[in-house]
């Protein structure tokens, strides 16, 4: 398997990691067969496997455009080191020792609880169908001695008033709204519902200023049953979040209370 095809099968996961495995496969890559046209072919097939991914995109960008190992490199760091501040300036949002409610997987949100685990009670993890995401993210907080409550994504409701905050990941930062995993937009709608704070922790590598986004859809096979044959099967991968319904957006440079500007 290719790297673009382990991209599409999800073998690496979270916005910032997929980046930085990519910018790790294209220095391999680039010294193998330099910066000509097959750097190029190769980087049009990882953006196809990850076609929403605007952290990704945004990265390539850089790369294509100054095509050296120093930029690859530079991009690495600047990732690690974002995510790093974004996870410390999470903390200022806690006034307590505070139970958190998450969906899927971001590291960007790992990063943030693991760096301020002794401000946490506990964390609410849904399952994130239908790849089971969460299974990933409870189990990273488990490692961490980080007390998991896992639970099915349609309960939701039921979990909303036992937690303080809501915190998510970014694939995506546009004028529209915040773009995340699929089940993000319902979940904002029961935090705004009942009164808990709703955040975004990522960087500023996921503003998308392009003109449009393709929202990935993933194969049927992952949600396709025996007993539902000719039935239409539809498998959205992300869902786009109006910015009304965030309270804010915790990146490298502190906290947006007002997330229009960051992307300007």
């Amino acid at each position: 398997m290719d790297f673009a095809s382990r991209l599409r099968a999800m073998k690496i996961q979270g916005a910032t990691n997929i980046t930085i495995a990519s910018m790790k496969h294209l220095k391999t890559f680039s010294r193998k067969n330099g910066f000509e046209n097959k750097f190029d072919v190769e980087c049009r097939k990882i953006i196809a496997a990850r076609p929403t991914a605007v952290v990704l995109y945004n990265a390539l960008t850089r790369v294509k455009k100054e095509k050296d190992w120093k930029s690859i490199d530079h991009i690495i760091t600047e990732l690690a080191e974002a995510r790093e501040k974004a996870a410390k300036n999470a903390g200022k949002v806690f006034s307590k020792r505070e139970i958190i409610l998450t969906h899927c997987h971001s590291t960007d949100v790992i990063a943030a609880l693991v760096k301020n685990k002794s401000k946490i009670k506990e964390v609410i993890v849904t399952e994130t169908r239908p790849r089971d995401q969460g299974v990933m993210t409870a189990k990273e907080l488990l490692a961490k001695k980080i007390k998991v409550s896992f639970i099915v994504d349609s309960a939701i409701s039921d979990f909303i008033g036992k937690c303080d905050v809501v915190f998510v990941g970014a694939d995506a930062l546009r004028k529209e709204g915040l773009v995340n995993k699929v089940g993000t937009y319902p979940l904002a709608l029961v935090a705004k519902e009942n009164g808990k704070p709703f955040y975004v922790v990522t960087t500023t590598f996921a503003i998308d200023k392009r003109k449009k986004i393709f929202m990935e859809e993933r194969p049927v096979a992952e949600l396709a049953h025996k007993d539902l044959r000719g039935a239409k099967i539809l498998n959205p991968a992300f869902d786009l979040t109006p910015w009304k319904y965030v309270t804010g957006v915790i990146t490298e440079k502190g906290i947006s209370k007002n997330p229009r500007k960051l992307i300007k």
